[in-house]
Protein backbone atom coordinates (compact mmCIF):
# COMPACT_ATOMS: atom_id res chain seq x y z
CA UNK A 1 0.00 0.00 0.00
CA UNK A 2 0.93 3.40 -0.27
CA UNK A 3 1.74 5.87 2.28
CA UNK A 4 -1.55 7.88 1.89
CA UNK A 5 -4.14 6.01 2.51
CA UNK A 6 -8.07 6.37 1.89
CA UNK A 7 -11.01 4.03 1.31
CA UNK A 8 -12.06 2.99 -1.85
CA UNK A 9 -15.03 4.40 -3.74
CA UNK A 10 -17.15 3.56 -6.11
CA UNK A 11 -16.08 5.62 -9.50
CA UNK A 12 -18.75 7.67 -9.49
CA UNK A 13 -18.74 8.55 -5.51
CA UNK A 14 -16.90 11.99 -5.00
CA UNK A 15 -15.11 12.92 -1.50
CA UNK A 16 -17.64 14.84 0.62
CA UNK A 17 -17.96 15.49 4.10
CA UNK A 18 -21.17 16.16 6.72
CA UNK A 19 -22.30 19.34 7.31
CA UNK A 20 -21.20 21.05 10.98
CA UNK A 21 -24.53 23.39 11.48
CA UNK A 22 -24.10 23.67 15.41
CA UNK A 23 -26.03 27.07 15.82
CA UNK A 24 -29.03 26.22 13.20
CA UNK A 25 -31.79 23.95 14.17
CA UNK A 26 -34.24 22.88 11.95
CA UNK A 27 -37.81 23.84 12.58
CA UNK A 28 -40.39 21.34 11.37
CA UNK A 29 -44.31 21.98 10.91
CA UNK A 30 -47.43 19.81 9.57
CA UNK A 31 -47.67 20.29 6.02
CA UNK A 32 -43.68 21.60 5.60
CA UNK A 33 -42.24 20.62 2.37
CA UNK A 34 -38.84 19.71 3.17
CA UNK A 35 -35.51 20.17 0.86
CA UNK A 36 -31.95 19.09 0.56
CA UNK A 37 -30.73 21.63 2.64
CA UNK A 38 -33.35 21.04 5.74
CA UNK A 39 -31.82 17.71 6.18
CA UNK A 40 -28.13 19.01 5.89
CA UNK A 41 -29.26 21.41 8.90
CA UNK A 42 -30.65 18.45 10.41
CA UNK A 43 -28.10 16.31 10.63
CA UNK A 44 -25.43 19.19 10.59
CA UNK A 45 -26.87 20.96 14.43
CA UNK A 46 -25.93 17.67 16.70
CA UNK A 47 -22.78 16.46 14.56
CA UNK A 48 -21.21 20.25 15.15
CA UNK A 49 -22.20 20.35 18.68
CA UNK A 50 -20.32 17.16 19.37
CA UNK A 51 -17.05 18.05 17.38
CA UNK A 52 -17.30 21.87 19.60
CA UNK A 53 -17.29 19.71 22.58
CA UNK A 54 -14.85 17.58 21.62
CA UNK A 55 -12.23 20.20 20.67
CA UNK A 56 -12.78 22.72 23.06
CA UNK A 57 -13.18 20.22 26.21
CA UNK A 58 -11.30 17.50 25.62
CA UNK A 59 -8.81 18.34 22.84
CA UNK A 60 -7.16 16.77 19.96
CA UNK A 61 -5.08 13.56 20.99
CA UNK A 62 -5.51 9.19 20.99
CA UNK A 63 -8.10 7.87 22.38
CA UNK A 64 -6.95 4.32 22.20
CA UNK A 65 -5.01 2.58 19.84
CA UNK A 66 -3.23 3.30 17.01
CA UNK A 67 0.02 1.53 17.81
CA UNK A 68 2.95 2.27 15.09
CA UNK A 69 6.01 -0.62 14.64
CA UNK A 70 8.30 -1.42 11.97
CA UNK A 71 6.88 -4.42 9.68
CA UNK A 72 10.47 -5.37 8.29
CA UNK A 73 13.01 -2.68 7.28
CA UNK A 74 10.76 -0.72 4.97
CA UNK A 75 7.33 -0.64 6.23
CA UNK A 76 5.33 1.26 9.10
CA UNK A 77 2.32 -0.65 10.47
CA UNK A 78 0.03 1.26 12.16
CA UNK A 79 -2.65 -1.18 14.27
CA UNK A 80 -6.60 0.15 14.51
CA UNK A 81 -7.31 2.86 16.79
CA UNK A 82 -9.81 5.74 17.98
CA UNK A 83 -8.76 9.57 17.49
CA UNK A 84 -10.32 13.14 17.82
CA UNK A 85 -8.54 15.55 15.73
CA UNK A 86 -8.38 19.64 16.19
CA UNK A 87 -12.04 20.00 14.86
CA UNK A 88 -13.54 17.20 17.38
CA UNK A 89 -14.10 14.98 14.54
CA UNK A 90 -13.60 11.11 15.73
CA UNK A 91 -10.91 9.39 13.38
CA UNK A 92 -11.27 5.55 13.36
CA UNK A 93 -8.39 2.84 11.83
CA UNK A 94 -10.57 -0.30 12.39
CA UNK A 95 -8.18 -2.46 10.64
CA UNK A 96 -4.09 -2.56 10.20
CA UNK A 97 -2.52 -0.19 7.69
CA UNK A 98 0.83 -0.79 6.53
CA UNK A 99 3.27 1.93 4.53
CA UNK A 100 5.48 1.30 2.31
CA UNK A 101 8.50 3.73 2.77
CA UNK A 102 10.24 3.01 -0.09
CA UNK A 103 7.02 4.64 -2.06
CA UNK A 104 7.16 6.94 -0.06
CA UNK A 105 10.67 8.07 -0.81
CA UNK A 106 9.98 7.66 -4.61
CA UNK A 107 7.44 9.61 -4.28
CA UNK A 108 9.31 12.21 -2.34
CA UNK A 109 11.88 12.18 -5.59
CA UNK A 110 8.90 12.22 -8.30
CA UNK A 111 8.44 15.98 -6.81
CA UNK A 112 12.10 16.37 -7.13
CA UNK A 113 12.88 16.34 -3.15
CA UNK A 114 16.94 16.06 -3.14
CA UNK A 115 16.11 12.60 -0.82
CA UNK A 116 19.36 10.81 -1.21
CA UNK A 117 21.53 14.06 -0.72
CA UNK A 118 21.01 14.75 2.90
CA UNK A 119 19.52 18.22 2.02
CA UNK A 120 15.75 17.50 1.70
CA UNK A 121 13.31 18.95 4.18
CA UNK A 122 13.64 16.58 7.54
CA UNK A 123 16.97 15.19 6.35
CA UNK A 124 20.69 15.35 8.20
CA UNK A 125 23.76 13.49 7.25
CA UNK A 126 24.36 10.13 9.31
CA UNK A 127 27.53 9.70 10.74
CA UNK A 128 29.70 7.71 8.23
CA UNK A 129 31.32 4.67 8.90
CA UNK A 130 33.62 1.98 7.34
CA UNK A 131 31.16 0.82 4.85
CA UNK A 132 28.55 2.62 5.00
CA UNK A 133 27.21 4.34 1.22
CA UNK A 134 26.01 7.11 0.89
CA UNK A 135 23.58 6.74 4.49
CA UNK A 136 21.29 9.37 5.39
CA UNK A 137 18.90 9.92 8.25
CA UNK A 138 15.33 11.24 8.13
CA UNK A 139 13.19 12.58 10.90
CA UNK A 140 9.57 12.69 9.45
CA UNK A 141 6.20 12.76 11.48
CA UNK A 142 3.16 10.13 10.88
CA UNK A 143 0.00 12.12 11.49
CA UNK A 144 -4.22 10.99 11.01
CA UNK A 145 -6.12 13.30 8.87
CA UNK A 146 -9.95 12.93 8.68
CA UNK A 147 -10.76 11.81 4.97
CA UNK A 148 -14.39 10.83 3.40
CA UNK A 149 -15.74 9.38 0.68
CA UNK A 150 -19.60 8.56 -0.96
CA UNK A 151 -20.92 5.46 -1.00
CA UNK A 152 -24.35 2.87 -1.59
CA UNK A 153 -25.32 4.73 -4.60
CA UNK A 154 -29.73 5.28 -4.82
CA UNK A 155 -32.09 5.73 -7.86
CA UNK A 156 -32.75 9.55 -7.62
CA UNK A 157 -35.02 11.81 -9.46
CA UNK A 158 -32.69 13.59 -12.02
CA UNK A 159 -31.74 17.19 -11.83
CA UNK A 160 -33.26 18.97 -14.72
CA UNK A 161 -30.24 21.24 -15.16
CA UNK A 162 -27.97 18.31 -14.98
CA UNK A 163 -27.51 17.35 -18.48
CA UNK A 164 -26.02 14.20 -17.67
CA UNK A 165 -29.48 13.35 -16.43
CA UNK A 166 -28.26 11.52 -13.75
CA UNK A 167 -30.00 9.00 -11.76
CA UNK A 168 -28.19 7.41 -8.87
CA UNK A 169 -26.79 9.21 -5.95
CA UNK A 170 -24.61 8.12 -3.28
CA UNK A 171 -26.90 7.81 0.05
CA UNK A 172 -23.86 7.44 2.69
CA UNK A 173 -20.70 9.42 3.48
CA UNK A 174 -18.28 7.52 5.04
CA UNK A 175 -15.47 8.61 7.75
CA UNK A 176 -12.10 7.12 7.61
CA UNK A 177 -8.71 8.16 7.93
CA UNK A 178 -5.64 9.31 5.59
CA UNK A 179 -2.47 8.42 7.20
CA UNK A 180 0.46 10.63 6.32
CA UNK A 181 4.29 11.24 6.27
CA UNK A 182 4.71 14.87 6.62
CA UNK A 183 8.44 15.92 5.57
CA UNK A 184 8.63 19.04 7.66
CA UNK A 185 8.47 16.46 10.90
CA UNK A 186 6.55 17.01 13.94
CA UNK A 187 5.28 20.01 15.44
CA UNK A 188 7.42 21.11 18.65
CA UNK A 189 5.20 21.72 22.05
CA UNK A 190 3.75 24.49 21.75
CA UNK A 191 5.87 27.88 23.00
CA UNK A 192 5.26 29.47 26.10
CA UNK A 193 2.94 31.46 27.26
CA UNK A 194 0.25 28.83 25.48
CA UNK A 195 -3.39 28.00 26.19
CA UNK A 196 -3.83 28.37 29.75
CA UNK A 197 -0.37 29.54 30.40
CA UNK A 198 -1.51 31.05 34.04
CA UNK A 199 -2.79 27.63 34.97
CA UNK A 200 0.28 25.55 34.00
CA UNK A 201 2.59 27.96 35.83
CA UNK A 202 0.56 28.04 39.14
CA UNK A 203 1.22 24.00 38.92
CA UNK A 204 4.81 24.07 38.19
CA UNK A 205 4.19 22.95 34.34
CA UNK A 206 5.35 26.25 32.67
CA UNK A 207 8.02 28.70 33.47
CA UNK A 208 7.78 32.54 33.41
CA UNK A 209 8.48 33.91 29.97
CA UNK A 210 10.62 36.62 31.10
CA UNK A 211 9.41 40.22 32.18
CA UNK A 212 7.30 40.76 29.22
CA UNK A 213 5.24 37.60 30.30
CA UNK A 214 2.73 39.41 32.80
CA UNK A 215 0.15 36.71 32.43
CA UNK A 216 3.03 34.48 34.27
CA UNK A 217 4.22 36.35 36.58
CA UNK A 218 0.44 36.88 37.60
CA UNK A 219 0.27 33.30 38.34
CA UNK A 220 4.03 33.02 39.84
CA UNK A 221 2.71 35.28 42.67
CA UNK A 222 -0.32 33.17 43.35
CA UNK A 223 1.51 30.17 43.32
CA UNK A 224 4.09 31.49 46.31
CA UNK A 225 1.10 33.05 48.30
CA UNK A 226 -0.35 30.07 48.22
CA UNK A 227 2.96 28.02 49.49
CA UNK A 228 2.99 31.09 52.05
CA UNK A 229 -0.35 29.98 53.73
CA UNK A 230 -0.70 27.45 56.46
CA UNK A 231 -0.50 23.81 55.53
CA UNK A 232 -4.45 23.43 56.59
CA UNK A 233 -5.52 26.61 54.38
CA UNK A 234 -3.17 25.91 51.49
CA UNK A 235 -6.34 23.45 49.81
CA UNK A 236 -8.51 26.83 50.01
CA UNK A 237 -5.84 28.71 48.38
CA UNK A 238 -4.90 27.46 45.84
CA UNK A 239 -8.71 26.48 44.72
CA UNK A 240 -9.01 29.87 44.83
CA UNK A 241 -6.00 31.46 42.47
CA UNK A 242 -7.07 28.11 40.49
CA UNK A 243 -10.75 30.19 40.04
CA UNK A 244 -8.76 33.16 39.24
CA UNK A 245 -6.43 32.11 36.89
CA UNK A 246 -8.31 30.06 34.98
CA UNK A 247 -10.94 32.45 34.44
CA UNK A 248 -8.61 34.79 32.80
CA UNK A 249 -7.22 32.28 30.56
CA UNK A 250 -10.64 31.37 29.55
CA UNK A 251 -11.10 34.89 28.63
CA UNK A 252 -7.95 34.64 26.56
CA UNK A 253 -8.95 31.58 24.50
CA UNK A 254 -10.20 32.15 21.06
CA UNK A 255 -10.96 30.35 17.83
CA UNK A 256 -8.48 29.30 15.21
CA UNK A 257 -7.68 31.98 12.03
CA UNK A 258 -5.48 31.50 8.88
CA UNK A 259 -3.82 34.61 7.57
CA UNK A 260 -6.36 36.71 5.88
CA UNK A 261 -9.61 35.24 7.74
CA UNK A 262 -12.20 37.96 8.40
CA UNK A 263 -14.10 35.98 10.35
CA UNK A 264 -12.60 32.92 12.58
CA UNK A 265 -14.30 29.51 12.53
CA UNK A 266 -15.44 28.05 15.47
CA UNK A 267 -12.72 25.58 16.16
CA UNK A 268 -9.78 26.02 18.41
CA UNK A 269 -7.86 24.22 15.19
CA UNK A 270 -8.20 25.03 11.52
CA UNK A 271 -8.32 22.72 8.19
CA UNK A 272 -4.38 22.57 8.33
CA UNK A 273 -3.51 21.86 12.02
CA UNK A 274 -6.38 19.46 12.69
CA UNK A 275 -4.24 16.64 12.01
CA UNK A 276 -3.30 13.92 15.25
CA UNK A 277 0.13 13.47 15.57
CA UNK A 278 0.53 9.23 15.57
CA UNK A 279 4.57 9.36 15.72
CA UNK A 280 8.47 10.85 15.18
CA UNK A 281 9.66 8.59 12.37
CA UNK A 282 13.20 8.22 11.98
CA UNK A 283 14.03 6.73 8.62
CA UNK A 284 17.74 5.63 7.98
CA UNK A 285 18.66 5.68 4.06
CA UNK A 286 21.63 4.07 2.53
CA UNK A 287 22.17 4.13 -1.19
CA UNK A 288 18.67 5.60 -1.59
CA UNK A 289 17.05 2.36 0.30
CA UNK A 290 15.66 2.62 3.58
CA UNK A 291 17.61 0.24 5.79
CA UNK A 292 15.84 0.97 9.55
CA UNK A 293 12.72 2.45 10.72
CA UNK A 294 12.42 3.67 14.45
CA UNK A 295 9.15 5.13 15.57
CA UNK A 296 8.64 7.37 18.45
CA UNK A 297 5.19 7.55 20.56
CA UNK A 298 6.64 10.45 23.24
CA UNK A 299 5.63 13.60 20.82
CA UNK A 300 2.07 12.39 20.31
CA UNK A 301 -0.96 13.87 22.81
CA UNK A 302 -3.16 10.92 24.33
CA UNK A 303 -6.91 11.45 25.84
CA UNK A 304 -7.34 10.14 29.20
CA UNK A 305 -10.35 8.38 30.00
CA UNK A 306 -12.52 10.46 32.65
CA UNK A 307 -12.61 7.76 34.87
CA UNK A 308 -9.36 7.00 35.51
CA UNK A 309 -8.69 11.11 35.90
CA UNK A 310 -10.92 10.98 38.56
CA UNK A 311 -8.74 7.98 40.26
CA UNK A 312 -5.78 9.61 39.37
CA UNK A 313 -6.71 12.92 41.40
CA UNK A 314 -8.03 10.93 44.24
CA UNK A 315 -4.48 9.61 44.51
CA UNK A 316 -3.46 12.76 46.07
CA UNK A 317 -6.31 12.66 49.03
CA UNK A 318 -3.99 10.93 51.47
CA UNK A 319 -1.78 13.87 51.54
CA UNK A 320 -4.84 16.37 50.62
CA UNK A 321 -6.70 15.29 53.77
CA UNK A 322 -4.13 14.83 56.02
CA UNK A 323 -3.32 18.49 55.53
CA UNK A 324 -6.78 20.19 55.51
CA UNK A 325 -7.78 17.83 58.60
CA UNK A 326 -5.50 19.18 61.41
CA UNK A 327 -6.11 23.29 62.05
CA UNK A 328 -3.43 25.70 63.03
CA UNK A 329 -3.85 27.03 66.58
CA UNK A 330 -2.79 30.48 65.69
CA UNK A 331 0.73 30.56 67.43
CA UNK A 332 3.17 32.92 65.84
CA UNK A 333 5.66 32.05 62.95
CA UNK A 334 8.89 33.23 61.94
CA UNK A 335 9.07 35.06 58.71
CA UNK A 336 12.14 33.71 56.84
CA UNK A 337 12.80 36.48 54.31
CA UNK A 338 13.23 38.95 57.12
CA UNK A 339 16.11 37.51 58.94
CA UNK A 340 18.94 40.29 58.64
CA UNK A 341 22.88 40.13 60.23
CA UNK A 342 23.46 43.76 60.20
CA UNK A 343 27.39 44.33 58.88
CA UNK A 344 28.89 44.14 62.46
CA UNK A 345 27.51 40.62 62.55
CA UNK A 346 26.90 40.47 66.67
CA UNK A 347 23.59 40.46 66.41
CA UNK A 348 20.60 39.64 63.98
CA UNK A 349 17.11 40.14 63.64
CA UNK A 350 14.09 38.53 62.43
CA UNK A 351 10.25 39.12 62.37
CA UNK A 352 7.53 37.23 63.34
CA UNK A 353 3.34 37.12 61.75
CA UNK A 354 1.53 38.00 65.30
CA UNK A 355 2.41 39.83 68.50
CA UNK A 356 4.76 37.55 71.17
CA UNK A 357 4.49 37.10 75.17
CA UNK A 358 7.72 39.02 75.96
CA UNK A 359 8.28 37.09 78.69
CA UNK A 360 8.38 34.24 76.94
CA UNK A 361 11.81 35.37 75.18
CA UNK A 362 13.78 35.42 78.24
CA UNK A 363 14.76 31.91 79.31
CA UNK A 364 16.67 31.19 76.34
CA UNK A 365 14.32 30.19 73.50
CA UNK A 366 17.04 31.14 70.77
CA UNK A 367 20.00 29.12 69.92
CA UNK A 368 22.66 30.45 67.41
CA UNK A 369 25.63 27.92 66.45
CA UNK A 370 28.27 28.33 63.24
CA UNK A 371 30.05 25.61 61.62
CA UNK A 372 33.32 24.77 59.97
CA UNK A 373 35.14 21.69 58.79
CA UNK A 374 36.55 22.33 62.61
CA UNK A 375 33.27 21.52 63.99
CA UNK A 376 29.98 23.23 65.41
CA UNK A 377 30.60 26.34 67.95
CA UNK A 378 27.38 27.47 70.42
CA UNK A 379 27.61 31.38 69.99
CA UNK A 380 26.74 33.13 73.38
CA UNK A 381 23.74 35.43 73.33
CA UNK A 382 23.87 38.44 75.28
CA UNK A 383 20.18 39.46 75.13
CA UNK A 384 17.17 39.03 73.09
CA UNK A 385 15.23 42.41 72.73
CA UNK A 386 11.38 42.78 71.26
CA UNK A 387 9.73 45.17 69.30
CA UNK A 388 5.77 44.40 68.99
CA UNK A 389 5.24 47.67 66.87
CA UNK A 390 7.39 46.13 64.42
CA UNK A 391 7.12 42.49 64.73
CA UNK A 392 10.56 42.51 65.09
CA UNK A 393 12.71 40.34 67.54
CA UNK A 394 16.35 40.95 68.13
CA UNK A 395 19.28 38.78 68.86
CA UNK A 396 22.00 40.71 70.31
CA UNK A 397 25.58 38.20 70.88
CA UNK A 398 28.44 38.81 72.79
CA UNK A 399 30.77 38.19 69.86
CA UNK A 400 30.04 37.68 66.28
CA UNK A 401 29.71 34.00 64.88
CA UNK A 402 33.51 32.15 64.77
CA UNK A 403 32.38 30.83 61.50
CA UNK A 404 30.30 32.22 58.47
CA UNK A 405 27.78 29.18 58.36
CA UNK A 406 25.25 30.14 61.15
CA UNK A 407 22.31 28.01 62.22
CA UNK A 408 19.95 30.08 63.93
CA UNK A 409 16.50 27.80 66.01
CA UNK A 410 13.96 29.38 67.76
CA UNK A 411 11.92 27.13 70.05
CA UNK A 412 8.67 26.51 69.56
CA UNK A 413 8.75 22.96 71.13
CA UNK A 414 10.10 21.86 74.67
CA UNK A 415 9.57 23.53 78.42
CA UNK A 416 10.52 27.18 77.39
CA UNK A 417 8.90 27.81 73.85
CA UNK A 418 8.32 31.30 72.33
CA UNK A 419 4.46 31.84 73.00
CA UNK A 420 2.56 34.61 71.03
CA UNK A 421 0.20 36.76 73.27
CA UNK A 422 -2.77 33.95 73.02
CA UNK A 423 0.04 31.80 75.18
CA UNK A 424 -0.23 29.28 72.08
CA UNK A 425 3.63 28.22 71.34
CA UNK A 426 5.43 29.47 68.29
CA UNK A 427 4.23 27.12 64.76
CA UNK A 428 7.73 27.17 63.24
CA UNK A 429 8.89 29.66 59.48
CA UNK A 430 5.47 30.76 57.69
CA UNK A 431 3.67 28.48 55.58
CA UNK A 432 4.83 25.26 57.61
CA UNK A 433 3.06 22.68 59.24
CA UNK A 434 -0.14 23.42 61.46
CA UNK A 435 0.85 23.43 65.41
CA UNK A 436 -1.81 22.99 68.25
CA UNK A 437 -2.26 24.83 71.47
CA UNK A 438 0.06 22.48 73.13
CA UNK A 439 2.94 22.36 70.91
CA UNK A 440 4.48 24.14 68.17
CA UNK A 441 7.82 23.75 66.56
CA UNK A 442 10.69 24.53 65.89
CA UNK A 443 11.70 27.68 63.23
CA UNK A 444 15.32 26.37 61.77
CA UNK A 445 17.13 28.80 59.83
CA UNK A 446 20.71 28.35 58.01
CA UNK A 447 22.00 31.60 57.48
CA UNK A 448 25.74 32.74 55.87
CA UNK A 449 26.98 36.15 56.81
CA UNK A 450 28.97 37.75 54.43
CA UNK A 451 32.11 38.90 56.23
CA UNK A 452 33.51 42.65 54.16
CA UNK A 453 37.10 43.27 54.30
CA UNK A 454 38.32 45.98 56.58
CA UNK A 455 38.84 49.39 54.23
Amino acid sequence: MSAVETTTCRPYCRDDDLPVNPFMALRVSYGMLLGEEDFRDLMGNPRGKQMLHNSWLHGSGVVWGYGVNPDGARCLRVTPGLAIDGLGRELLLDTDRCLDLDKWLQAQRSKGEPVDSGEGPGYSKGTERPGDCDERVLTTCLVAVLDTCLARPVPALADPCDLSRKHNECSRVVETVRLELRDEGCPEPEPIPGPYHRLRVLLGLDLVDGEEDSAGKLAAERRQEVANQPVDQRVRALLRAFRELAALDVADLEPAREDGDVCPSLFPATDDGAAVVLASVRVTTRGGEVVQVEPTLGGRRSLVATSTIQELVCGLAPALLGAGSERDAGGPRVVRQSVYWPDDANRLTFKVTSSLLEGSLRDHPVVVTSLSDRGWVREDIERITYDDKTKTVTVVLHDPPAYEHVRVIVRGTGSTPVCGTNYVPLAGLEGGPPGTADDGHDAVLNTIIERRAAP
